[in-house]
């Protein structure tokens, strides 16, 4: 295993040709990672409504035959441009970015690892997903795969920035 390769960070940016603020309320849905992710298949929270600064929520994931929860908590939370949350059980951060560009939108999406993959994340990882390393491709995957899916539900969306 290599581990600058396993622990890396995902960056990647997308366009998409609305304004900012119909990004931003998918982003604080809590169901659009749900619908975009092709890992996270559900979450459970304490409230209803859109995500919240500080908030806990359980993120439900699914690959292959593997089912696992993760325990996040929104860290960065500045409406209109960055919301992150930080996936205790992994050590990662993931950051959803929002730049306004002409008539449109860039989002970028992160996943960083500050302190590295948590020991409990490698073995996890070695058991059931084929090793960190292959894991974290996969997730290279689901970025492209998400930001992707965000761009057509943002751009199709009637004027309330939600899919039909």
């Amino acid at each position: 295993m290599n581990p600058e390769r396993a622990e890396r960070d995902l960056d990647e940016s997308i366009r998409i040709h609305v304004a900012p603020d119909r990004v931003w309320s998918l982003l604080i849905d809590p169901r659009t990672m749900t619908q975009a992710s092709p890992e996270l298949f559900a979450t459970t929270r304490r409230r209803r409504g859109p995500l919240r600064a500080g908030e806990t929520f359980v993120g439900w994931n699914r690959n292959g035959l593997a089912l696992w929860p993760t325990v996040n908590t929104v860290t960065t939370f500045d409406i209109g441009r960055e919301i992150a949350w930080h996936t205790r059980s992994s050590g990662a951060v993931w950051t959803y970015t929002l730049t306004a560009d002409g008539d449109g939108t860039v989002l970028r999406e992160r996943r960083q690892m500050p302190d590295g993959a948590s020991a409990t994340a490698r073995l996890f990882a070695r058991v059931l997903l084929g090793g960190i390393e292959r894991h974290t491709d996969e997730l290279s995957e689901h970025v492209s795969a998400t930001l992707a899916w965000i761009k057509t539900a943002a751009e199709d969306a009637p004027g309330d920035g939600r899919p039909e």
